[in-house]
């Protein structure tokens, strides 16, 4: 039931370390003597003929896996496009690899660099506006098209408030926030509340809600944010030695922990709804505990489940293994493993795991987790029934 840390989180700090990583990856096949030898040969490559043969290339180049003599002339080809081949080799994007999206963003990046003002801005703007292509294609195509005509760019942000491209979304919001310097009191209040209902990331949240709190506003953080509140949590079972995390405990046995009715409620007022199980149960090392929480849904859909903790972490939704993440005190940050999940339309149970170890450095004392189920922007998605529970102290 293991799945793998998703680096695309949906704050600006998690994005920034998955682009990094996308950086070195393609530092590093560009760097291969197979690279630098077919790369010297740049100038002499054949420009592809047709749109069909570019979409071809621009294909080859999305699937790719590895660095190959073959890949990095094709993306020397795809470097010397036309410009009406741009768009429809954008495209491609919509089922690349790690690998096969740096070789394709390294051809058409040289492309547009090439194409100088014969970069057709028209056809880049209109799939800029258009929801349905491939998210990671549009940011690129943004990009591009800002650096060409800057003002049409920020034209463009006034439409892209509440996109599903994190990315695009942020700047919109963030030309949005710019535009209430100098206005009065009535549009600076009408501008930050509009962008409290476009923002996802965490730190935009976080400073419009400290505009507000300054302007006799409070704003509560964590419901803008969605993260679940109310929790039931169980008693404390044996972590030694680190054997619980692959132990089925008598509430994951089924999944759905059917005496969490009698386990201790626990309310959260944590901005980023931190459940602390030190607080909640006790200060101990090598145990393990579940929580419980139920959530709304309007309708059926498949969502993500987002998790953060500094220790290892296993969910559940109705009873199915969403994720496992068996990591002691290595970080901690806010959506920090993503995992999709299917909900039912109405009540839908959220179980998890949440394991202790036996470091005694000061460091590794935090027992606890955050939790939230949005869909792909950072949208909020499950509401919480009233619950009767007290604050934890």
């Amino acid at each position: 039931m293991t799945a793998p840390a998703t680096a695309s989180c949906r704050s600006l700090a998690c994005r920034s370390r998955a682009w990094a990583a996308v950086v070195l990856q393609a530092s590093a096949c560009l760097a291969s003597p197979a690279a630098r030898e077919t790369s010297a040969a740049a100038a002499e490559a054949v420009p592809p003929a047709s749109v069909a043969e570019a979409t071809r290339i621009a294909a080859d180049l999305a699937a790719a896996r590895d660095a190959t003599p073959s890949l990095a002339a094709k993306a020397d080809r795809a470097a010397i496009l036309a410009p009406e081949m741009l768009v429809p080799c954008l495209m491609q994007f919509a089922d690349a690899t790690p690998a096969g999206a740096n070789w394709l963003r390294s051809g058409l990046d040289r492309a547009v660099a090439r194409l100088e003002a014969a970069t057709p801005l028209d056809e880049l703007e209109a799939f800029v506006r258009d929801p349905g292509r491939p998210g990671r294609a549009r940011w690129l195509a943004f990009g591009w098209l800002r650096e060409r005509d800057a003002a049409r760019a920020g034209r463009l942000l006034d439409r892209l408030g509440d996109d599903p491209v994190p990315e695009l979304r942020r700047e919109a919001v963030e030309k949005l926030l710019a535009s209430a310097d100098g206005a009065d009191d009535a549009a600076q209040r009408d501008i930050h509340r509009r962008g409290l209902t476009a923002a996802r990331d965490v730190d935009q949240v976080e400073r419009i809600a400290e505009w507000f709190s300054a302007h006799g506003e409070p704003v509560d953080v964590g419901a803008v944010l969605g993260f679940l509140r109310h929790w039931r949590v169980s008693e404390a079972f044996d972590n030694a030695g680190g054997r619980g995390f692959a132990t089925a405990y008598p509430p994951e046995a089924a999944g759905t922990a059917a005496d969490a009715a009698a386990w201790k409620p626990v309310q959260t007022q944590d901005n980023h709804g931190a459940v602390d199980l030190n607080a909640a149960i006790a200060m101990k090392k090598g145990v393990l505990a579940y929580a419980v929480a139920e959530v709304e849904m309007p309708r059926a859909l498949r969502g993500q489940v987002r998790i953060g903790s500094p220790c290892a972490v296993a969910v559940w939704v109705n009873g199915t293994p969403v994720m496992a993440h068996e990591i002691y005190h290595a970080s901690e940050a806010v959506d920090q493993y993503v995992g999709e999940a299917g909900f039912r339309a109405g009540v839908n149970t959220v179980m998890v795991k949440c394991c202790q170890n036996e470091q005694t450095e000061p460091w590794a004392a935090d027992w606890k987790f955050q939790l939230r189920v949005c869909d792909a922007a950072g949208t909020p998605l499950a509401t919480q029934p009233r619950s009767a529970s007290a604050p934890t102290p």
